[in-house]
């Protein structure tokens, strides 16, 4: 007879869980532009990713995100074209060695924080990021909203140091040209189930 409560609570859990489980969905990269933008002693020049995948765990409760459990995004470092030609597109991949490490990686460690507004969301998360063969925990700060088809936008920016991932800012012109260290990644990932 007392083994009526016990049943319930199980019930009670079992339907908890399977509602939790529900409520995560598997997204991947549908659509993609990455920039990255810099500068030199002549000029101001950007690189743009022409490959990326990647793929997304979320949480949802009804049209509300509510937290990230996973997120991989993988950039083709082979795919990057320079603004100023095949000569740029060269001296990238020689940086990068991309021809050794022909990905650059970020992998969610964790979410700092998720808020949401009329506007959308913000959201900050660390993550390991893996340039040329080097990784370094990162924040990368982003603002996210739900497109009416279901997917999810994600746009931002994030200003790194070459030097950081033992990237050789590139020269050009038997070094008369010397390009600077920062540079800023610009993004805009749209994830679809």
């Amino acid at each position: 007879m007392r083994s009526w409560p016990i049943k319930l609570v199980l019930l009670t859990l079992s339907i908890a869980f399977v509602n939790l489980t529900l409520a995560q969905t598997s997204y991947s990269v549908h659509d993609f532009a990455v920039q990255i933008k810099g500068t030199s002693n002549l000029h101001d020049w950007t690189a743009d990713a022409k490959k990326a995948t990647g793929s997304f765990l979320i949480v949802q409760e009804g049209n509300e995100l509510k937290d990230i459990k996973s997120l991989q995004v993988v950039v083709d470092a082979t795919s990057l074209k320079g603004s100023k030609g095949s000569v740029m597109d060269s001296k990238i991949a020689d940086a990068l060695s991309s021809k050794k490490h022909p990905k650059i990686t970020y992998t969610l460690i964790k979410v700092n924080s998720l808020t949401s507004d009329s506007k959308g969301y913000k959201v900050s998360t660390t993550g390991t990021l893996s340039i040329s063969g080097v990784s370094q925990s990162v924040t990368i700060n982003a603002t996210g909203k739900l497109l009416p088809n279901g997917s999810i936008e994600f746009t931002g920016e994030k200003a790194l140091k070459m030097t950081s991932f033992k990237v050789e800012p590139p020269t050009a012109m038997f070094g008369a040209m010397k390009t600077g260290d920062e540079v800023t990644i610009d993004f805009k990932v749209v994830i679809k189930q």
